[in-house]
Formats: C-alpha cells, structure tokens, sequence
C-alpha cells in the first residue's frame, strides 16, 4: 500500500468512525456530529491548500481528497438522519 493511500484512509476514517459514534449516541450528537464534520471538512481543505503551496504535495493532496470524501459520506448521512430518514438505526 503506498504512502498517499495510507494518508487518505487515516485521514479519512478516523473522523468518520469518530463522527459514527456522535451519531450514534443521541439526537443532539448527530447534530454535533454535523456540525463537526463542516469545521473538520473546511479545516482539511485550507490546511491541504496550504500544504499544497508549502510544496508537501502528498500530505496536502491526501487531505484535500479526505475533505471530498468526508463531505460527501459524511455530511450526506447526518442529513438524511437529521431529515427524519432512519439510515443509521
């Protein structure tokens, strides 16, 4: 496994097993867990540019993707679970 796809998954999964296990909890951690997922997501984007820009390509561009992956999973499942669709119970 290369470097690049250890550094997305490690920066992918922990916050979404952490985000999980807040939605998991009650009403007012899912809402938490959303919440935390838009800091995280904008938090990995800046810090990625600004990576990118200091010349740390592999670190920078492994958390930019993290960023797209992370809203896409994860801010769509506290939604749908906010909306009033049951997905994760």
């Amino acid at each position: 496994m290369n470097e690049f796809f250890k550094n997305v998954l490690l920066f992918t999964l922990i916050p979404l097993g952490i985000f999980l296990l807040m939605c998991v909890t009650s009403d007012e951690g899912m809402l938490m867990a959303g919440l935390l997922a838009l800091a995280v997501v904008a938090g990995y984007f800046i810090i990625g540019l600004i990576l990118i820009i200091a010349n740390k390509n592999l670190v920078g561009k492994a958390m930019l993707l993290s960023s797209g992956i992370i809203l896409l999973v994860g801010l769509s499942i506290c939604g749908i679970a906010l909306s009033g669709i049951s997905v994760i119970r």
